[in-house]
């Protein structure tokens, strides 16, 4: 019988992955948040007999293989690659073929341990200081005077694991007219001043941080709890617009990369060997080239851990003309002022049509996984459900 890890997809399994670092050193881990420890144990028991599986047969030669069920947590490497591909063409329904923006929301380094501390709060606090930040800036006659659509996707990494929030901002170069009577387009190339923006959001963040803490809906463990509030108001901050995208086969591509991305694939994995890890990336500041790093095992997975956000916390949001509770009525209305069909999807995300991934794999690569890998000639049938075997010992919480 042949045993797969993916059955899936039949790759292969790259020489170190997360979940062999997380086996041989999760006795290090200490204090972890109970999300934290789930994301360890999901990850550690991701595609093994732990989760249980399936024997598939073919119907042919008799051939058998087994595949083991995914963890599905979204700070996996391995999994939810299909869940993304459906993502994606959902978002396609959404795009306009106008010029689109890409702006970055930042925080000071001061106001770093108030996030981590109260993720979930601070987290949302923020995603609402950049959504008024926008509208407000849009909304004003001399900018835009139009509502305008933009999505929103947290990340809180660098390349070498550190901590560093911001947001990825996608903006509508463009939107309705105040009384929706027409499409009012941006200067090409230009969208907003990104001082006016870094003004306007940080008075608005930091006014729902002071209110709060006020309030006791976050804490923090300064003897002055408001003291980095001031210090962060008397700091220059950072809101960075990148070039923008031609249109919307751009902003799909970047949606692919960056949307469901974790903090490290399996493939920047190098080497472990005596407590040490070793791992690519690129340095930013130096033109993307590309390096090494060796870091202390229980160093590497203490970063890696400090992006676990918390549970279901959504890290892409979707806001004015991208709103999901009023897209369907809008974004026809802007096809119609841009002089546009609309769009001509399948419903293969429709849940009631939705393919099998057996059939999202055959119309993405034309390869046929139900084919046998022996025969060439029968189909792999499912003939015996594997129940869950517990291999390694979970990893505990801290206590409350």
């Amino acid at each position: 019988m042949h045993s797969s890890a993916d059955h899936q997809h039949r790759t292969a399994r790259p020489e170190l992955e997360l979940a062999d670092i997380f086996r041989e050193y999760a006795d290090r881990l200490t204090e972890l948040t109970g999300q934290q420890a789930r994301v360890v144990r999901d990850v550690t028991e991701c595609r093994t007999a732990a989760l249980g599986g399936h024997i598939y047969e073919c119907d042919q030669c008799e051939y058998q293989e087994i595949s083991y069920n995914s963890c599905r947590n979204r700070h996996c490497p391995k999994c939810q690659r299909l869940e993304q591909v459906r993502w994606l063409e959902a978002q396609q329904e959404r795009l306009l073929p106008i010029e689109y923006h890409h702006v970055v929301f930042t925080v000071p380094d001061v106001l770093h341990p108030l996030f981590l501390n109260n993720r979930r709060q601070a987290y949302n606090l923020a995603f609402a200081a950049v959504s008024e930040t926008l509208h407000e800036v849009a909304l004003r006659p001399k900018n835009l005077g139009a509502k305008i659509g933009f999505s929103l996707v947290l990340h809180t990494w660098t390349q070498t694991l550190l901590y560093h929030f911001h947001l990825y901002c996608i903006v509508t170069g463009g939107g309705l007219h105040l009384d929706g009577s027409r499409w009012v387009s941006a200067k090409p190339g230009f969208l907003f001043s990104v001082r006016i923006l870094a003004k306007v959001f940080r008075g608005k963040l930091l006014q729902k941080l002071e209110k709060a803490l006020d309030c006791g809906r976050i804490a923090s463990h300064d003897d002055d709890p408001k003291e980095r509030l001031r210090m962060a108001a008397r700091k220059n901050w950072v809101v960075y617009s990148k070039p923008p995208f031609a249109g919307p086969e751009q902003v799909l591509k970047y949606l692919g990369r960056y949307t469901q991305r974790i903090a490290i694939s399996n493939e920047r994995l190098v080497s472990m060997k005596d407590g040490q890890v070793t791992f690519r990336w690129k340095d930013r500041a130096h033109g993307d080239k590309n390096k090494i790093m060796e870091l202390d095992a229980g160093e590497f997975i203490r970063r890696f851990l400090l992006h676990v956000v918390p549970k279901s916390l959504m890290r892409i949001r979707h806001y004015g003309l991208f709103a999901n509770s009023v897209t369907h009525e809008l974004i026809p209305r802007c096809r119609k002022f841009l002089c546009v069909e609309a769009s001509n999807l399948s419903d293969t995300n429709d849940p009631e049509n939705r393919e099998t991934w057996q059939e999202l794999v055959h119309r993405l690569t034309g390869r046929d996984v139900t084919l046998c890998p022996n025969c060439h000639t029968g189909y792999l049938i499912m003939k015996e459900t594997l129940p869950a075997l517990r291999l390694w010992p979970p990893v505990q919480p801290r206590a409350p």
